[in-house]
């Protein structure tokens, strides 16, 4: 039996940690606001999601810094309000996601963390032959959305 392309290709992991100069609750009170990110994310195409709570889905179209789109979708498994969210990937990259917060002393740390495959054929292919240039990519766009984000909580927290 032959491997798809994709099958063959390893995940993407990442696993990353950012400190933010608000609270753990200012934070929240941003990343609920799911119907603003494609205001602060310059890089979604297509966004529509029903909100962060448990069973709630988001349906994404990222256009990278190279030439290719990626479709996913995003359902919230895990809630913990402040501190947790975990989610299942699936659709043209699949896997689990978590993103993780704890106060610190002035702000708040957040890390997240996911380990997704390439479902997308033409995808797979490409992390075959072009793992860093994919991981380039995918480092710029999450650059600049840590970036955005941070400009706009600590723009709401004042």
């Amino acid at each position: 039996m032959a491997i798809s392309p994709a099958a063959a290709a390893a995940p993407f992991r990442f696993d990353r940690t950012w400190t933010f100069p608000v609270t753990a609750g200012a934070f929240w009170a941003m990343i609920e606001r799911t119907e603003d990110f494609p205001e602060w994310w310059r890089w979604l195409r297509a966004f529509d999601a029903d909100g962060l709570y448990r069973g709630a889905r988001a349906r994404f179209e990222i256009r990278a810094p190279l030439p290719y789109t990626l479709r996913f979708e995003v359902q919230v498994v895990e809630v913990m309000e402040r501190a947790v969210v975990g989610t299942t990937v699936a659709g043209d990259l699949t896997g689990p996601a978590r993103l993780e917060l704890l106060e610190v002393p002035g702000g708040c740390r957040a890390r997240l963390c996911w380990a997704l495959t390439p479902t997308n054929p033409a995808i797979g292919r490409l992390a075959r032959v072009a793992r860093p240039l994919l991981a380039w990519s995918h480092d710029q766009i999450v650059r600049a959305g840590v970036r955005q984000f941070e400009q706009v909580v600590t723009a709401h927290a004042r």
